[in-house]
């Protein structure tokens, strides 16, 4: 039997590792995105790199990389100064790196070096497409175009329960000189690191879930440093916010910086207590216009007063001269009248006293016959009347008699005595059997005396 030649695991990665130092001796310039980040507990920085798919998320290659703890001591600070944010999953980076390959660890990236320059390039241009993106989808001013609440007064607020600037805002709401009351809910986020989106988008949903127990929500932060603020340059984030139906407010910035958080958000302030103020100058602002409305208001009214009291005066005087003037003639028609009056009063008078002596003597002679005549006719009828009478009072004798005599057959006395009995049931006589039950308790009365009974069941 022929014997093959062949090479052991380890001779074979001995010439790999031969051939990756012949072809690269020096340190190479590398583009790659960072994947998952991790720093033990001894300083160094272990890193997986990967390169996507230009037409989906998939890798297309990926690399393990290391920074050790000497060189990561001095990059990072370096790094983190002048690209504003710190080296996480996610971030493009520019890095200069030996290319080595380990027979038992195999290829390996040892990192030398990192241009910042190049990484800030890439967030700009990323934040650059994230805003261009909402724009395209007609989203990038939709919280800036909502109605701002006349008086915000219930306050929805993310952010860290622990966060100094947390305490910053609430202190200055609640202590404002004016004693205006608020009422805000703290809805807790992560405000820094990776963990920013989801916990803020997450708190953005709650909010929505009890949208009309809120006026505005309030997202701040305390101080930190430039690079905490990268999480806020985020599509997804920027997209909730834009399209919250709450006016958003932030503060989580620094005086130069600008997120893309920011851009999207009703407004945007540079801290916690200048959020606070612009909230408490909005109320006061509302209130000064009520004063301002009602003193215009009084001021308006007092001289609408003042003149429908000069055209009552006028209506008054005018009135009183017209009453004079008619009263007068009216007076002066009285007193003619009143002669009149008198005259032709004393000459009716007259005629009818003489008509009147004429009536009391007719009156006289007629009563005298009417009286004569009528005392005649009553002696004329007085016998038969009499008769009448006496009859009439006979036969109504008669008939009391025989009402008397059935009213005695009816009394309830003698018709208990002729055997029959009444029985009463709660105090009311008994007329059907349907009206009681069984065992009920029955009361029936005799002529002589009374029986107790209960009904068969």
């Amino acid at each position: 039997m022929e014997t093959k030649e062949y090479l052991t695991l380890s001779a074979l990665n001995h010439r790999i590792r031969k051939t990756f130092e012949e072809k690269f001796p020096q340190p190479l310039w590398v583009v790659a995105e960072i994947s998952e980040i991790k720093i033990n507990a001894s300083g160094h920085c272990y890193l997986e790199l990967i390169e996507k798919k230009l037409d989906s998320d998939l890798p297309a290659a990926k690399a393990r990389a290391a920074i050790w703890a000497y060189t990561f001591r001095m990059l990072k600070p370096y790094f983190e100064t002048t690209a504003g944010r710190p080296l996480a999953p996610g971030l493009k980076v520019l890095v200069q790196a030996e290319i080595t390959f380990h027979e038992v660890y195999g290829y390996t990236l040892t990192i030398k070096d990192i241009d910042p320059a190049y990484t800030v390039g890439e967030m700009a241009l990323k934040r650059k497409e994230i805003i261009e993106r909402l724009q395209k989808e007609g989203i990038l001013t939709m919280n800036k175009n909502l109605p701002f609440p006349l008086v915000p007064q219930n306050i929805a607020i993310i952010s860290s329960e622990t966060a100094a600037g947390y305490q910053d805002f609430v202190h200055q709401l609640n202590n404002n000189p004016w004693k205006y009351r608020f009422n805000h809910t703290l809805f807790p986020a992560i405000m820094q690191g990776p963990e920013v989106e989801d916990t803020l988008i997450e708190a953005l949903e709650n909010i929505y879930e009890r949208e009309e127990d809120f006026d505005v929500v309030v997202i701040i932060r305390g101080g930190g440093s430039q690079a905490d603020l990268s999480s806020f340059d985020n599509y997804r984030l920027a997209e909730h916010i834009a399209q919250f139906p709450l006016p958003v407010l932030t503060g989580i910035g620094h005086e130069k910086d600008e997120t893309v958080t920011d851009l999207v958000a009703y407004t945007n302030l540079k801290t916690p207590t200048a959020v606070a103020e612009f909230i408490l100058d909005r109320v006061r602002n509302f209130e000064e216009e009520v004063i301002g409305t009602a003193g215009i208001i009084f001021q308006m009214a007092e001289k609408q007063i003042s003149t429908c009291n000069n055209k009552l005066r006028h209506f008054v005087y005018e009135m009183n001269n017209q009453l004079l003037n008619r009263l007068s003639g009216h007076v002066r028609k009285l007193d003619n009248i009143k002669q009149k009056l008198y005259y032709l009063s004393g000459k009716t008078l007259q005629g009818k006293k003489h008509q009147l002596s004429k009536y009391i003597r007719e009156l006289e002679q007629g009563a005298g016959k009417y009286l004569e005549w009528n005392r005649q006719k009553t002696e004329m009828f007085t016998p038969e009347m009499t008769r009448l009478a006496k009859q009439y009072f006979t036969v109504r004798k008669h008939q009391l008699t025989i009402l008397g005599k059935s009213l005695s057959y009816l009394d309830p006395v003698n018709v208990l005595s002729r055997g029959y009995s009444i029985t009463r049931f709660r105090g009311h006589a008994l007329k059907r059997s349907k009206d009681v039950g069984p065992g009920e308790l029955l009361n029936t009365k005799l002529f002589e005396g009374e029986i107790k009974s209960k009904t068969i069941k």
